[in-house]
């Protein structure tokens, strides 16, 4: 194949760095959202359309045609790219796939990285590669998703820590905890969290425009605009937080231990921002393994610390550990990046801080006209998913203090096992796009069935796991015996939402790779909104089971299931013809 040819090759495994899921919150004790804001900002446009959209044009004129051309060539897998994919470790694990793939249909496998770039290119197009096994996916979904499990289930514990060190200090406390949590969560978490989605999209543009400095400018400019927003937020989880929760729980003692964990939890806020902004500046240049190197930390400290701190200081304890935990992850983050990070290590073979144009204050709380556009769509989505799962809290919370508590460990529980589908998904998320981004339609369509199958599998390990303890895992978290029978009662059907749930993670990470991430959005907001948290009041409050927890859950299987059957259909039964379609008009960006 000449340079010539090569230079127009389409049929490439590429990560797409701006489609990756935001982490969930950290310091829930519920279970995060399915989907993020940006699969709703532009989604079904080509990146040439977004490079043109006005949340990023203006004043910057970032997308100029002659860095548009420079985009380009960055992103070619051409020649002109070849030296940035021999420095990526990144662009490594994409050879070593394709390496892989062709292996397995028993194709010639070279060494060279030109030579191996020409023979796939060349067995897509003449239909040597066009379908692969369910053995192939099987090896491949699990390689991938091991370390994500891993990944996640590290994130996960920096809350699960907390509930458990808690528990065993009394219902009270148990309950506390997470109204304390639920009300950060909704308050700040998920404000922090919605605002800083502005930078999934103003990042990777303007580091694809070439204009890398501008990359630093918008992680300035949005942690600025998230401490001015959080600012009255702080001051109120200082001095009025009791207040605040007794507005909405009835019973004082709750409230009251309730407002001291906002607090104690209040100083390490600024820390968060810092590392959720500084964690999407380096997505942002691909760079994604230094936030998981963090967490390999952070989990264990936090382990530590909440044990240490509880110990000394009784349930001030558990949010002194989250505080100062936000703030080693914060500094941990700042230090990883500019001694540990290797240009090899990252797509293009630069540094991170190439997009560090140095500290300007004035610029910083400036010109947010472009960042608030992006940032307040992103703000309600996400308020909307963690709303739904914390109003079954705040529910749960006028049943008493045990209920509560027991509502605290049942949705615990739901979240830890979550994380496991969760990685499966974002795992066939990659695995799908991959085969689309390189015309294989066939190949993705058996992906995803292979997916959804090993979801269904997970899901009924989740299951069996809470079905079969249910009695340790509450006795694990509490010494209560009247939370420990209320948490018998229920997690028989926490334990059923598991199939629902894992069917529900799985089939949206399936979603996201084909790029329909639309559907599962709107069957999202229907499920809980109109379905799941209507059922969910009914049956607690007016039904002849009214006054348990198991309204509560059953509402939530309900919606779970709905929202994983429908988009399994849609994720089955798509038009992968079409898809290979869309994804070629999303990935070249010169339209030819």
């Amino acid at each position: 194949m000449s340079s010539v040819e090569r230079s127009h090759q389409s049929h490439q495994f590429t990560h797409s760095n701006t489609k990756r899921r935001a982490s969930v919150v950290f310091g829930s004790v519920g279970k995060g959202g399915l989907y993020i804001p940006q699969d709703f900002i532009g989604a079904g446009t080509s990146d040439a359309d977004e490079s043109l959209s006005p949340a990023v044009t203006g004043d910057d004129e970032i997308f100029e045609a002659n860095e548009a051309n420079e985009r380009s060539a960055l992103l070619s897998p051409g020649p002109k790219n070849s030296r940035f994919r021999r420095k990526s470790e990144i662009a490594r694990e994409l050879l070593q796939e394709e390496r892989e793939l062709l292996k397995d249909h028993n194709l010639p496998v070279y060494e060279d990285e030109e030579q191996l770039i020409d023979a796939f290119e060349e067995a897509v197009l003449t239909k040597k590669i066009g379908e692969t096994t369910a053995l192939i996916e099987l090896k491949a979904l699990i390689k991938s998703s091991i370390p994500l499990v891993l990944t996640f289930l590290l994130q996960n514990s920096l809350s699960t820590v907390s509930v458990f060190m808690v528990g065993h200090l009394g219902a009270t406390e148990l309950a506390a905890v997470s109204m304390g949590a639920m009300t950060a969560n909704i308050t700040g978490y998920a404000t922090i969290q919605g605002i800083a989605t502005a930078l999934d999209t103003l990042c990777p543009q303007a580091f694809g425009a070439g204009k890398y400095t501008l990359v630093g400018t918008y992680l300035q400019k949005c942690s600025a605009l998230i401490i001015v927003v959080m600012f009255p937020i702080l001051i109120i989880w200082m001095f009025f937080g009791y207040d605040l929760i007794c507005l909405i729980v009835p019973d004082k003692d709750t409230a009251k231990l309730s407002a001291v964990y906002l607090q104690y939890i209040a100083p390490g806020i600024p820390a968060y921002i810092l590392f959720e902004c500084g964690k999407r500046f380096l997505q942002a240049q691909g760079v994604f393994h230094i936030s998981t190197y963090v967490l390999l930390i952070a989990a264990p400290s936090n382990l530590i610390m909440n044990w240490l701190l509880v110990q000394l200081f009784g349930y001030l304890g558990a949010p002194m550990a989250v505080a100062i935990n936000y703030w080693l992850m914060a500094i941990g983050l700042y230090i990883s990046t500019i001694y540990f990070v290797k240009p090899e290590d990252t797509p293009t073979g630069h540094h991170p801080l190439i997009c560090w144009g140095g500290l300007d204050l004035k610029e910083a709380f400036s010109n947010w006209g472009k960042l608030v556009n992006l940032a307040i769509p992103g703000l309600v989505m996400l308020e909307a998913e963690f709303l739904a799962f914390e109003i079954l809290t705040l529910i749960a919370s006028y049943l008493g203090t045990v209920a509560l508590a027991a509502q605290s460990i049942g949705a615990t529980m739901a979240s830890l096992t979550y994380q496991v589908p969760f990685a499966l998904g974002i795992a066939s998320s990659t695995r799908i796009a991959n085969f689309l981004g390189a015309g294989l339609g066939g190949a993705a369509k058996k992906s995803t069935q292979v997916s959804l199958v090993c979801g269904l599998v997970v899901s009924l390990v989740n299951f069996l796991a809470l079905f079969c303890f249910q009695t340790p895992i509450a006795k694990a978290f509490t010494d209560d015996e009247n939370v420990i029978k209320t948490v018998q009662n229920v997690m028989w059907l926490i334990a059923l939402m598991q199939i629902s749930d894992a069917v529900n993670a799985n089939s949206a990470g399936c979603l996201r790779g084909q790029g329909q991430t639309k559907i599962g959005g709107i069957i999202n907001l229907f499920s809980y909104y109109v379905v799941g948290l209507p059922l969910s009041i009914y049956l607690t409050f007016y039904s002849p089971i009214k006054g348990t927890l198991h309204g509560l859950w059953i509402g939530s299987c309900v919606a779970l299931t709905i929202i994983g059957g429908v988009q399994s259909y849609y994720a089955v039964f798509a038009d992968f013809d079409h898809l290979v379609d869309e994804a070629s008009k999303r990935t070249n960006i010169e339209g030819v």
